[in-house]
């Protein structure tokens, strides 16, 4: 025979307890009944109490789908926010509405800081006569304008649009393109123009916003037939402009400037809105 498993032991003493206390007429009160029912109530109110207390920390799904759930990175073809500086090469044609022909051509370093730029440059300027200009040399008109220099720009530059573009041809590797908003203020230094003065005296004509009358007339022998030569030394110009970065850390940044005359009131300057078309080339570190 085999032995009666442990379960069914206990159901026959439960059937014999119950047959003995009908015998003796005794009430009979069933315990495994109330505990099997008691079971699952007892949960019921475990689970209530859980729903209770994690209630407070539950959040509706539709405020859920409100909140920031992730971040969506930019693309960028060359960071051009993280390299510590720039170094190139510019040339401009000035446009002075006037009838001189003018070219700068120099070097400019650049440095980003904060989400903006910096920009110093260092440029020679010639200053040729045209056809027209030697023609109105043999009239008693005179036009404003500045001979042959060396100007120094101090620029700050704003990015307001950005992204990576491709190009046309489509073998040409895709860049990154910032539209900039500039503005800065442009020294013109005259070489020469201070010779014979006391060392006192040129470092004030050299700050001063004009060009002195001594300068002035050191200058005469240097100017064109044609030329008034205009006073303003200091010059504030804004513009915008596309700085083009490849991946490899070439730039190339044409500008279109255009002189302010904040200061021509004070500088006596008759040359007032005119224009600078310039481009730089150049590369990143």
């Amino acid at each position: 025979m085999t032995e009666a498993s442990p379960v069914t032991r206990e159901r026959r003493h439960l059937l014999l307890r119950l047959g003995l206390l009908v015998a003796l007429g005794l009430p009979v009160s069933v315990h495994a009944e109330e505990d099997s029912a008691g079971a699952p109530n007892d949960e019921a109110k475990s689970d209530t109490d859980d729903d209770d207390t994690l209630s407070k920390y539950r959040t509706p799904f539709p405020v859920l789908t409100e909140r920031t759930i992730g971040t969506a990175s930019q693309p960028v073809e060359f960071s051009w926010r993280r390299t510590k500086a720039q170094l190139g090469a510019s040339g401009s044609h000035l446009f002075e509405l006037n009838n001189f022909d003018s070219y700068r051509a120099g070097a400019i370093g650049r440095f980003p800081t904060n989400g903006s730029i910096f920009e110093i440059g260092l440029h020679y300027v010639w200053v040729w006569d045209t056809f027209s200009s030697e023609q109105l040399g043999f009239t008693p008109y005179r036009q404003p304008g500045r001979p042959w220099r060396i100007e120094l720009d101090a620029t700050v530059g704003i990015p307001v649009a950005e992204g990576v573009v491709t190009t046309t041809p489509r073998w040409f590797p895709a860049a990154q393109m910032v539209l900039m908003l500039y503005a800065g203020v442009r020294y013109s230094w005259y070489p020469g123009s201070t010779e014979g003065m006391k060392l006192g005296q040129r470092v004030a004509a050299l700050v001063s916003p004009v060009v002195t009358p001594t300068e002035l007339t050191k200058l005469d022998e240097r100017r064109l037939t044609a030329m008034q030569i205009d006073p303003e030394r200091w010059g504030p110009l804004v513009g915008i402009g596309n700085d083009i970065y490849f991946a490899q850390g070439l730039f190339v940044s044409p500008r279109l400037m255009v002189a302010v005359p904040l200061l021509a009131p004070v500088t006596g300057s008759d040359l007032r809105w005119w224009g600078d078309a310039s481009v730089a080339v150049g590369v990143a570190f």
